[in-house]
């Protein structure tokens, strides 16, 4: 073990938006916390005070957003403002809301950096104990071709493939170093994306309700007839002149990074390892891995750390 001294923000800072998922206006305010508090959510918009804690064992659900729960209180979306948190070394922080699911801003973790940057941060007195990985942990999902490994390493280190098999979406590779050092700078502006033949879908799932191309990548993947293309650009909130043509993206300012999706993808395991509570050295490897398969991931270093 290592032990640095904890962190939390120098003072409150506010950002607002809506909820991509619910479409829901929402109010974030990280505020400072005490020693040993940890990272937490509280909602003023219900009657009754509750405080969900950023662990594992809050997770109720991980289709495309991870969903804690606590008391019958829910907080939707968590993963980008606790990557920012997690990686910007924040150990104790409140995340008051006054809805059901963090401002999406612009689709990335900047904004959240940004804000908590603007705050500034300071040291607590109490230490802070960084666990060192000192064996091989595997989760593997193979009906999915998804496989997560941790290894031990000097650092916080990311390696992340995924492969869509499109022509304009396929093979892509990050590997962050020192996520402490890059997360920043390589991965807080990487955005949320996602493909033009899923929308229809999740919108008919009630999810995306706040989504669009102001804070999501969309990339087309599939031929459209002109009645679907009205149908798609109405739903986006945009004119038809959106280019709907395979193989392009229908972001007119195109993408942060030739790799921007699976930097995201980095981006949201770093979101989701945060729920193991409290930070760690090791070199992760992740291969088409979601927010299910990282919560397996989370749990199983849990039970071969804490639980054994």
């Amino acid at each position: 073990m290592q032990s640095k001294p904890q962190k939390t923000l120098a003072k409150p800072v506010v950002v607002e938006g809506v909820g991509l998922h619910t479409g829901t206006k929402c109010r974030l305010k990280i505020k400072p916390s005490n020693d040993n508090a940890g990272l937490f959510f509280t909602r003023t918009d219900l009657d009754k005070l509750s405080v969900i804690r950023a662990d594992v064992d809050n997770v109720i659900e991980t289709n495309r957003g991870t969903v804690l729960e606590k008391n019958g209180m829910k907080v939707h979306t968590v993963e980008h403002i606790l990557a920012a948190l997690y990686a910007l070394g924040i150990d104790n922080a409140e995340m008051e809301l006054s809805g059901p699911e963090p401002p999406i801003l612009d689709g990335s973790a900047l904004p959240f950096v940004d804000a908590i940057n603007s705050a500034g941060i300071e040291d607590l007195e109490e230490p802070k104990e960084i666990l060192k990985i000192d064996q091989k942990i595997r989760y593997m999902d193979p009906d999915n071709d998804v496989e997560l490994i941790i290894l031990p390493h000097e650092s916080f280190k990311i390696t992340f493939f995924i492969d869509y098999g499109l022509p304009n979406f396929g093979l892509q590779y990050s590997s962050i170093e020192d996520v402490a050092h890059e997360f920043e700078s390589e991965i807080a502006p990487a955005r949320t994306f996602g493909l033009l033949s899923e929308i229809s879908h999740l919108k008919d799932n009630g999810l995306i309700k706040g989504g669009n191309l102001g804070n999501a990548v969309v990339f087309v993947d599939q031929d459209i007839d002109e009645t679907e293309r009205k149908r798609l650009s109405k739903a986006m909130g945009k004119s038809i002149d959106l280019n709907f043509k395979k193989g392009s993206i229908l972001n007119a300012e195109g993408l942060r990074y030739d790799n921007e999706p699976v930097r995201h993808k980095v981006l949201d395991l770093i979101g989701d390892l945060s729920l193991f509570g409290r930070p760690f050295f090791g070199h992760v490897i992740a291969k088409k891995s979601g927010h299910s398969a990282n919560i397996e991931l989370v749990k199983l270093l849990r039970s071969h750390y804490y639980e054994n």
